[in-house]
């Protein structure tokens, strides 16, 4: 699915500390006019200043997203895929999330199960395949992996999501505090005597980054924005010191922006440029990969949700780009909310509810 490129995605946002908040350098301590636990820092525009690295803001909404996904994984959901699973993979079906430290390949077993794991094991045999075996085996990978890692990639499928670096938005330097902790005795609960140390917070100002996605579905998308309401609601925090207080962030959805460059607008419907009998949706709809790949054909083996559309929210439209394609933008918060809560359904259907 990475060699083609059937829908786009881009969202802008930017993130405000509501509180102080520290992403930690790899290297703290190493200049001593600083404090012992410093925040990380870059060179931009010829100036030193503070950032959110977007490696750090994945792990945040991956490691959300998957705790979701456990919450709401069960036994009439795994039945339900088994039903509908492709005749090559004899009733496998992986749960929605897999654990990162588990190493297990029986995806009947929830609690250890591990996409790298299994594939690790399974690329083994991948040596002897014919180049159509190998065509067919990146297509199994995808339908093998758990839902979380069709989205966010493992060791043999990559990523469909990818995070900026959010760096300091309008040039305006946020105010940085310096503060006091100490090391408690774990047993006696008191304080270690020496053991003060020093930590660099960030109390003010925002960080301007972007999140961009590739040929996802519409519960994917959905998966996402539940994972960042919650992130701005403040039951999610990100960096250090989480259960001291810190690292409550709130979020500005500047803008999100849908294309579809294979597509174009004719006589009130959404449909391919290289087929225009081949109908995507209607206008007043948008579109996921799912039904993108139904109109296209050529990707069955990915087993993509055909029902992969929704209705698009008052005052969105499609519009033909200037060069070539289709997309539409939601250039207000409210919007881009009721976008994802169009997305919902497709969510609901992911997890048989």
């Amino acid at each position: 699915m990475h060699k083609a490129t059937l829908l786009e995605a881009t969202l802008h946002f930017a993130i405000q500390p509501e509180g102080p908040i520290l992403i930690k350098a790899g290297e703290s301590g190493a200049d001593p006019t600083r404090p012992n636990m410093e925040f990380v820092r870059t060179k931009r525009n010829g100036a030193e200043q503070i950032y959110l690295p977007g490696a750090s803001l994945k792990g945040v909404v991956r490691s959300h997203c998957e705790r979701i996904c456990r919450s709401l994984d069960g036994e009439s959901r795994r039945q339900k895929a088994r039903e509908h699973a492709h005749s090559d993979d004899k009733g496998f079906v992986p749960p929605l999330a897999d654990n990162p430290m588990g190493d297990k390949t029986n995806p009947e077993d929830d609690v250890t199960f591990s996409s790298n794991a299994y594939f690790n094991d399974l690329a083994k045999e991948r040596q002897n395949y014919t180049d159509e075996e190998k065509e067919r085996y990146t297509a199994l990978v995808y339908r093998r992996s758990s839902f979380t890692s069709q989205l966010f990639g493992h060791t043999s499928l990559a990523s469909r999501i990818r995070f900026a670096d959010a760096y300091v938005k309008d040039g305006k330097n946020p105010e940085i505090e310096t503060r006091n902790g100490v090391a408690i005795d774990r047993i006696y609960g008191s304080t270690i005597p020496g053991a003060l140390f020093e930590y660099e917070v960030a109390v003010s100002g925002a960080f301007a980054t972007r999140i961009d996605f590739k040929n996802i579905t519409l519960a994917q998308l959905a998966l996402v924005g539940l994972a960042l309401r919650d992130l701005n609601e403040g039951r999610v925090a990100i960096g250090f010191g989480k259960s001291r207080g810190l690292g409550r962030v709130s979020l500005e959805l500047t803008s999100l922006t849908i294309r579809y460059p294979v597509c174009m607008l004719q006589n009130g419907v959404l449909s391919l440029m290289q087929n225009k009998a081949k109908v995507v949706s209607e206008t007043d709809h948008f579109a996921g990969v799912g039904a993108l790949t139904q109109a296209t054909g050529g990707f069955d083996d990915y087993r993509f949700t055909k029902d992969d559309t929704a209705i698009l929210p008052a005052g969105v439209a499609l519009q033909e780009d200037e060069f070539m394609g289709v997309s539409f933008t939601a250039s207000e918060q409210e919007q881009i909310y009721a976008i994802w809560r169009a997305c919902m359904p497709c969510w609901r259907e992911v997890v048989d509810l």
